[in-house]
């Protein structure tokens, strides 16, 4: 009889051995289910582009761990101070602005004092130009008037000339004009005239 209730308590024994424990069954059937139910459903949100932790956000659930980003060292936590920092940059901005405002005015000044410049120095050659023009006019009706004259009446006229005015008239009248004046000259005036010209052309 005892050999028999001992051979039924090694077998209960090992039974009880043999059978898992009530922690083993919950995790085998209750929680690696669980488990991977959330990780599958993770995976299917992760490929519609669904992001559960805004969704959770905007539903007042904090999430530990998750969304927690570190604040950058500068910016400041404190949103009066967040605004302080963001007036002074609009203020930095503003002071950048006005500054190169003022030197597109004074470029400005400068392009528009260099156009009264270049207009002036526009204005003077012109004048100049037109002042030669004359000039060479005038001389050229000069020049006529000796042509028309007889070598006598031209040669005491030549003779009292300064010597540049004179060697520029004499170049500018035809030969048979300079040997007529030259004619009508004593020797030694001609001869100074005509060293003059030659001079000159050379």
């Amino acid at each position: 009889m005892k050999q028999k209730q001992q051979k039924q308590s090694i077998r209960s024994e090992a039974e009880e051995a043999k059978s898992p424990g009530k922690l083993q069954v919950f995790f085998l059937l209750i929680f690696v289910p669980f488990l991977f139910l959330i990780f599958i459903t993770l995976i299917v949100l992760s490929i519609m582009d669904y992001n559960i932790v805004d969704k959770a956000e905007e539903a007042g659930i904090n999430i530990p761990f998750v969304g927690e980003e570190e604040q950058p060292e500068n910016t400041p936590v404190n949103p009066e101070e967040r605004i302080v920092s963001l007036q002074a940059q609009i203020e930095e901005k503003d002071s950048l602005i006005s500054r190169l405002e003022q030197e597109m005015v004074s470029l400005e000044d400068e392009n528009d004092l260099l156009i009264e410049d270049q207009e002036r120095l526009q204005a003077e050659i012109e004048q100049l130009q037109n002042e030669r023009e004359s000039a060479g006019r005038e001389f050229a009706e000069v020049v006529t008037v000796y042509e028309d004259m007889k070598g006598k009446e031209a040669a005491p006229i030549i003779m009292n000339l300064n010597d540049e005015d004179a060697i520029r008239i004499l170049a500018n009248l035809s030969a048979e004009n300079v040997s007529e004046i030259f004619s009508a000259m004593p020797a030694e005036d001609a001869a100074r005239y005509t060293e003059l010209i030659s001079n000159r052309t050379q």
